[in-house]
């Protein structure tokens, strides 16, 4: 069976979660909700295998070594063996994948020094197929958002976490390949559905964008919010929408 890893990243409150329902509604795709494991693997090499405590000095090198070159090979393990995934494409969606503070951590928009870098160099090291779709959101309609979540203490705040976020991502797709990366904006995929959805399934080299397309459809009639949304979207689709997690829908 061939194997594609996929990571669905870009700021907080960009859309990642509604991204990752809509791909997931292909049967080829599975992909989960922010598992963590490369923010856990970059904890591990670049922290805990610092500490003398824990890893010998003598070791470092060569344990650090063999546990990129084998991480690939576990993780996919767990998605097959442990979650039980079938599907050719699989992967994660998870902002702070892309958050340059990582593993240093932020006050507010401040990053703290020195800066961790982000998983994603990391990610492509050891899945070096990998293929990652960067969502692209307004960025006012983001930090509006992250405002109101109390994640940032002010408009301005947000709008600096999120060019964080963005010019980790386009420094990194820079250097990789044009067939593996790709930009979609959130809004086409309320206002585009049908060329949105042959985008996405092009760019995975699947043939078939109906249960994308569909999908995107069916929310112009019944809109499902995976968490509060940025944006108004009974201004968008002219329907009142109850604010919950996941609809009674999507749950059964």
């Amino acid at each position: 069976m061939h194997s594609q890893p996929l990571w669905i990243i870009g700021a907080p409150r960009s859309g990642t979660t509604f991204l990752t329902a809509v791909l997931n509604r292909h049967p080829m795709i599975s992909l989960t909700n922010e598992s963590r494991v490369f923010v856990l693997l970059k904890h591990i090499l670049e922290r805990a295998c610092t500490q003398p405590e824990f890893l010998d000095v003598d070791q470092r090198e060569r344990f650090t070594g063999f546990l990129k070159r084998e991480a690939a090979g576990l993780i996919e393990r767990y998605y097959r063996e442990e979650l039980g995934v079938v599907t050719p494409i699989w992967g994660d969606k998870h902002p702070p994948y892309a958050d340059p503070t990582v593993l240093s951590g932020r006050v507010g928009a401040r990053p703290l020094l020195p800066v961790s870098g982000s998983c994603l160099p990391l990610i492509r090291e050891v899945f070096p197929t990998s293929k990652f779709i960067h969502i692209h959101r307004e960025p006012t309609e983001v930090a509006h958002s992250l405002e109101r979540k109390g994640w940032t203490p002010s408009l301005a705040d947000g709008m600096a976490v999120w060019r964080q976020y963005v010019r980790e991502i386009d420094e990194f797709f820079a250097q990789i390949e044009p067939e593996n990366r790709l930009v979609v904006a959130y809004a086409d995929l309320l206002e585009d559905p049908d060329e949105t959805a042959a985008s996405l399934t092009g760019f995975l080299g699947l043939t078939d964008p109906q249960p994308i397309a569909l999908f995107l459809h069916a929310q112009h009639s019944e809109p499902t919010p995976f968490s509060a949304p940025v944006r108004d979207l009974d201004a968008v689709y002219g329907t009142r929408v109850p604010l919950r997690l996941i609809s009674e829908r999507e749950a059964s």
